[in-house]
């Protein structure tokens, strides 16, 4: 049997990453599919694959209640967590970013974000402000200057709403000229530091290459939950640090394509595992037909 939960830290990488980080990968891929909510003790039994005890938990959790990412609800002696209306949003926007790669066409539109009339207000805001440009796909390609291939303004407008800035920048849309030329001279390549990118998306292929075909049934449901958090949680960090360019704008073999179709293999693999196990050590319950799960790396 392959104990993936003694091994959490040297596959996953784990052992240079927060209980805070994961929890919140928990929460995310976990939890919030199926209502938000999740009592303290069942997180204790979740984070043990991965060597967390009960009092860092509890730090993390309350770390996470400062940062406005869950609400602590006391019920009698135990504390019941659920996620804020913003975490909501910011997991439904990763959720596209993680378990999707079939963006539509693309008309060759950007977006753009001028932070730069931040400058005269708060600094804090404009560190905030370029913190969730990047997660959510921007690159500064001048001083002040963020863009994204992304036609549709209306999850910039939605992002700009949740933070909630004291000064809220200028944001336009915008066509290159001679965008081929653009292209075939590597600008979007440097400008977007896509070998940066690469390293991750290779890392995450070495670190899980083995794994590609494990038998599900050879493992334990508490390992298939342990496994499948560790494909999120390192892929979460591969696909919120790539600029999720239009394949017209990738270089061929674009290697952040084979990452994603492991993750899918693997992920999908253990899911019904890893669902099994949550339902075991919690009291949330998996609806059947949901389809905000079945459509989970579909290809």
């Amino acid at each position: 049997m392959t104990n993936i939960s003694a091994e959490a830290k040297k596959w996953g990488g784990l052992a240079d990453t927060s209980a805070r980080s994961v929890l919140v990968t928990i929460l995310g891929d976990s939890v919030a599919p199926l209502g938000g909510e999740v009592w303290l003790s069942d997180l204790f039994v979740l984070a043990q694959p991965f060597g967390f005890n009960q009092r860092l938990v509890r730090t993390s959790m309350y770390r996470l209640v400062n940062e406005n990412w869950v609400i602590n609800e006391r019920i009698g002696r135990r504390s019941r967590y659920r996620l804020t209306p913003y975490a909501a949003l910011e997991t439904a926007d990763a959720d596209r970013r993680i378990y999707q790669q079939n963006p539509p066409a693309w008309n060759e539109v950007w977006s753009l974000v001028f932070t730069d009339t931040l400058l005269s207000g708060d600094g804090d805001d404009e560190q905030r402000l370029a913190r969730h440009l990047r997660w959510h796909g921007f690159v500064e390609i001048t001083r002040g200057v963020w863009a994204t291939p992304e036609s549709d303004p209306t999850p910039t407008d939605e992002l700009l709403e949740r933070l909630d800035l004291d000064v809220r920048p200028p944001v336009a849309q915008a066509r290159f000229d001679r965008l081929d030329d653009l292209v075939r001279g590597g600008l979007f390549r440097s400008s977007f530091d896509l070998a940066d990118t690469e390293k991750v998306y290779q890392s995450f292929i070495d670190r899980y290459r083995r794994l590609g075909d494990i038998d599900p049934a050879a493992i334990d449901p508490i390992d298939a939950f342990a496994l499948r958090t560790m494909i999120v949680h390192d892929l979460r960090r591969a696909r919120l640090s790539d600029p999720d360019l239009p394949a017209a704008l990738l270089p061929d073999g674009w290697v952040g394509n084979e990452a994603f179709a492991l993750a899918a293999r693997i992920y999908r693999s253990v899911d019904d595992r890893a669902w099994s196990a949550i339902e075991q050590a919690t009291d949330l319950v998996v609806a059947d037909g949901d389809a905000r799960l079945d459509l989970r790396f579909m290809p």
